[in-house]
């Protein structure tokens, strides 16, 4: 091994802070279209043209060769490219039966993507990309097609994000606030640097809720199981989206401030959320019956890869720059007691049931306190959920908050309070640099670097501090129903909402 050789800090904080400035230029123009565009001079919400098609088209491609350049030019995470690429072309030359064994590496993520990997790895191979070049280099074309989805799920967020703004702002403003999301410096580098595919769960969820919202129950079950599919931690907003569906059935008001109709009887809306939960349930078990074997049957698969997958990892932090990193105990096992008396898995255990308590309290008390409530609320909440059990819960990984990112920046087009856009920026960077510092982690061994313990620290600290002033904010926003004052948000009424059916 090298000698070791100082952790790259200044590298981190310098190329951080160059994109945060960066990133911060788009929300000063996105204040500034606000306050200088006249009524008389725009597109009102809900209007469309080519010229604004275009406009979107053309932000889409360059966000998109951004991310394509991004790809090129860092390669990935070792670990997490060289499974990707190695599942997806086991996929292909060997099968599905022979997929979970020992000698494939008893690969830890759930079935859903192993589809896509798989699919991913034959385009490639059809255009003559292997998973190495003649040098032994990893081929990086094969490594861009692996991330395609992931940054097709970026593309696909900043689209939403788009329409959803367009229904109560003008166009130049909704476009800023799409470009915030297309160039969001975490989000390029999770799915087109770092290879992850953490922005395909938060379109998911996203998606889940908005479907939800629309009256559609069968297909918000439908995107929600895509969902666990795809990703474990899809299940960390399990209870909120149960609790959601209680309100759906039991209460005749459930739609009552977003302009819909609740047109169906109780029993019809009981019988749906039980379609939903079977659809769910069945694309888990249809999805896993093509990898089951003898040896490993389909519900024995499901079970290792949901509950073995969820505490494989047995530490109060895996590189979470959360409470417990903060003072000290990352990679801590979580059977180690703490200064408290408890254990760190007891401690995450409380944590984890406040959070996912606190946040369906917020949804409950939110969804009524305003018309806003209604269509935002279960956003603000599903955001808070996962920025609290990562904050206080244990096993958690660095990107566990990063679905929490799409969630606020879409409360905060319902809510139109900057508070929420301003965590959005700062969770925004705090995650930038947990990931920047957590890849190069990786590297610790293979390059014999210190680990520094001030980078750990200072984020840390920066997430707990936020976490506390979301906490406050959702307090004053959903429980309080206090109505923030924000210069970026519009004043113009929204059009009238078309009803059901129509």
């Amino acid at each position: 091994m090298q000698n070791p050789t100082v952790f790259p800090t200044q590298y981190i904080l310098t190329i951080s802070l160059i994109c945060t400035v960066a990133y911060m230029l788009l929300f000063f123009a996105y204040a500034s279209f606000k306050k200088q565009h006249a009524l008389k001079d725009r597109l009102l919400p809900g209007d469309e043209d080519r010229g604004s098609t275009f406009l979107v088209i053309w932000l889409l491609a360059v966000a998109l060769i951004v991310r394509i350049a991004v790809s090129v030019l860092v390669v990935g995470h070792k670990t997490d490219i060289n499974c990707f690429t190695a599942w997806g072309y086991n996929i292909v030359t060997r099968g599905f039966k022979s997929f979970y064994n020992p000698s494939s590496g008893m690969p830890d993520y759930p079935p859903g993507y192993m589809y896509i990997l798989g699919l991913m790895s034959k385009l490639s191979l059809a255009l003559g990309h292997g998973i190495r070049d003649a040098s032994g280099a990893y081929d990086l074309w094969y490594v861009t097609i692996v991330k395609l989805p992931s940054i097709i799920a970026d593309l696909a967020a900043s689209y939403l994000v788009f329409r959803l703004a367009r229904r109560r702002l003008a166009f130049a403003p909704a476009y800023i606030l799409t470009a915030i999301v297309a160039f969001c410096p975490v989000m390029i580098y999770i799915s087109s640097g770092w290879g992850q595919i953490d922005q395909i769960l938060a379109v998911l969820i996203a998606l889940a809720i908005y479907a939800l919202m629309s009256d559609k129950a069968i297909l918000a079950g439908f995107l929600y199981g895509l969902a666990i599919l795809m990703k474990p931690q899809a299940l960390m907003a399990g209870p909120l989206m149960a609790l959601a569906y209680v309100f759906y059935v039991f209460d005749p008001n459930f739609f009552k401030d977003t302009g819909r109709e609740c047109r169906d009887s109780k029993g019809v809306r009981f019988l749906k959320t039980a379609i939903a939960v079977a659809v769910a349930v069945v694309m888990l078990i249809v999805a896993a019956i093509p990898f089951s074997t003898a040896e490993m049957p389909w519900y024995k698969l499901l079970i290792q890869k949901y509950l073995g997958t969820a505490t494989s990892y047995k530490y109060a932090s895996v590189n979470a720059y959360n409470i417990y990193t903060l003072f000290g105990h990352n990679w801590t096992r979580i059977d180690k007691a703490s200064a408290l008396g408890l254990t760190f898995g007891q401690l995450g255990t409380i944590g984890m049931v406040f959070s996912v308590v606190f946040g369906g309290v917020l949804y409950a008390i939110g969804r009524k306190k305003s018309p806003e409530g209604a269509r935002g609320a279960l956003y603000l909440a599903a955001a808070y959920t996962f920025i609290s059990l990562f904050t206080l819960g244990h096993y958690m990984h660095e990107r566990y908050l990063f679905p929490a990112l799409l969630l606020l920046i879409i409360a905060y087009i319902y809510y139109g309070d900057r508070k929420l856009l301003l965590m959005f920026l700062g969770y925004s960077t705090t995650a930038l640099i947990n990931c920047f510092a957590a890849f190069y982690y990786s590297k610790l061994h293979e390059f014999g670097l210190y680990w520094d313990k001030k980078i750990v620290f200072g984020c840390s600290i920066a997430n707990v501090i936020l976490f506390v002033l979301l906490t406050l904010i959702c307090i004053s926003i959903m429980l309080a129903g206090r109505k923030g004052q924000d210069v970026f948000i519009d004043d113009a009424e929204e059009k009238p909402a078309v009803p059901a059916g129509k």
